[in-house]
């Protein structure tokens, strides 16, 4: 009996789960040891890596993902293994460059912290880019489990060595030379495994393997280059005109990023190759369903995180990170918001496809268009209108990537978006939700053991919408464990 694809989404969200548990704690040790000018310091830091790691990544290791399951033989997964450590590596020497002229050009701000980090940030960037398909690699040989295992340990250790730093040193300089110690583990063990597991030999490499793996990886990486400069425009706004202790609170607001990633990510991996081989078949019905039951399911986990988080947003700031970061708040609800969106997968029909240059150009239209919205706004109303700016630019680009996707597979929207039951799903997490509002209003929440109690007392009354409704059912459960044939 062959695992269901909810099964392998469970498993590599379980392994997601337990990292970000981990991850979860970073900031909470940061915001209590570091000052918030230090704080952002070390977010410009990750500010400047998040930026410039994706233009150096492209699509190489997620291509991984599309060509690795369509060869049989150990030299062609070699040569597709090599071809792409090898572009990461140089990659990440032209990183090196970037840095330079970034410590020698820009002046306080992202300049400065180039300066302070060049050498750390520049081998942190080489062995973290270097090692980047690793978890692709585990799930192109079927095996969910070593992939949600490794991403677990990766992350986590990741999380206890910031802590452990954080803790002992107390400033961002020690954070960033335990970072870069780390990294290098990561990537000795990425070269190891590979290397037993498949070798690397430059004799299957060509020219035309090259250009075949790039024509897919460069649209696609140019694509997730003009994501991340969306995604993160509103941070460089932040740092550049209100300094380093407004994007230290800013990305506090920002922090709930990582939880859509947690499923998505895991969704992502199993659902693509499946995807790309409906797409072969000329399936296109079947793509359809795939990603319809796909946003069903995941809605389930995203609405009710939503809802909670939103009433819940001033003391889970206050509690958690201080009140010195109080004003994250309006900034975390925009954001949560944003990760009710994001939730909503739009563009692996076009990649799956091969159509990634409309996903390149919505996103560069984004670009542009968010740049100066997100400054009108910040003058307007302050660092929530940035907020605000990246919400209306990126919902606009899922909207148009749904619309084109269901072009594609020759559907109507509704079929990928059934928004009749999304609806049903939504309403079923808003309903303990208000009769939470209503107790906060008489018994508000004021440390964390009242806020544990109230997430158990509100995920409690959601399970029981949710049976009584029979949205999720024991088959479903079931599936998670692997209890059903693959669908």
């Amino acid at each position: 009996m062959s695992r269901s694809l909810s099964h392998q989404v469970g498993i590599l969200t379980l392994g997601r789960l337990v990292s970000y548990a981990v991850m979860f704690i970073v900031p909470l040790v940061n915001v209590r040891t570091l000052s918030k000018e230090e704080y952002g310091y070390y977010r410009q830091f990750w500010l400047i890596f998040e930026t410039v790691s994706p233009i150096l990544i492209l699509g190489f290791p997620r291509s991984l993902l599309y060509y690795l399951p369509r060869v049989e033989s150990r030299e062609e997964r070699s040569a597709y293994l090599t071809q792409t450590t090898l572009f990461l590596a140089c990659g990440s020497l032209i990183a090196m460059s970037v840095y330079a002229v970034m410590a020698s050009t820009l002046g306080e701000g992202l300049g400065a912290a180039a300066r302070s980090f060049y050498w750390r940030l520049s081998f942190f960037t080489l062995f973290m880019v270097v090692s980047d398909y690793m978890e692709v690699l585990f799930v192109t040989q079927g095996q969910p489990i070593a992939q949600s295992v490794y991403h677990a340990s990766v992350w986590g250790l990741q999380a206890a060595v910031v802590i452990v730093a954080s803790y002992l040193g107390g400033d961002v300089s020690t954070i960033i030379w335990a970072l870069a110690f780390f990294a290098m583990a990561r990537f000795l063990f990425a070269i190891a495994y590979t290397h037993n597991r498949f070798g690397y030999s430059l004799r299957s490499v060509t020219w035309n393997s090259i250009r075949e793996q790039a024509s897919f990886a460069v649209p696609v990486g140019l694509t997730g280059i003009a994501v991340t400069l969306v995604a993160q425009t509103d941070k460089f706004i932040v740092s550049r005109y209100l300094g380093r202790e407004a994007l230290a609170v800013y990305s506090v607001g920002a922090f709930q990023l990582p939880l859509v990633n947690v499923i998505q990510m895991s969704v992502g991996n199993i659902t693509f190759p499946l995807l790309a081989q409906y797409h072969k078949a000329g399936r296109y019905d079947a793509m359809a369903d795939l990603s319809r039951r796909t946003l069903l399911k995941t809605s389930v986990l995203f609405f009710p995180v939503f809802v909670f988080l939103e009433i819940t947003a001033r003391p889970f700031i206050t509690i958690l990170f201080t009140d010195d970061y109080a004003g994250a708040v309006p900034v975390f609800m925009v954001y949560m918001i944003l990760f009710l969106r994001t939730s909503v997968e739009s563009g692996a029909i076009v990649q799956a496809f091969n159509r990634t240059p409309f996903l390149l150009y919505s996103f560069v239209v984004g670009f542009v268009v968010n740049i100066p919205l997100g400054i009108a706004l910040l003058h307007w109303v302050g660092p929530v209108g940035v907020a605000v700016a990246t919400l209306f630019t990126m919902t606009s680009i899922s909207a148009a990537s749904m619309w084109y996707s269901a072009k594609l597979v020759g559907a109507p929207i509704s079929a990928l978006f059934p928004a009749l039951e999304l609806g049903k799903r939504f309403l079923a997490a808003a309903a303990p939700g208000l009769v939470m509002w209503l107790l906060y209003r008489v018994y508000p929440v004021t440390n964390f053991y009242q806020m544990a109690a109230a997430g158990v007392l509100y995920f409690g009354m959601y399970a029981l919408v949710c049976a009584w409704t029979k949205i999720v059912r024991l088959d479903d459960l079931r599936s998670l464990f692997g209890k059903q044939p693959a669908a």
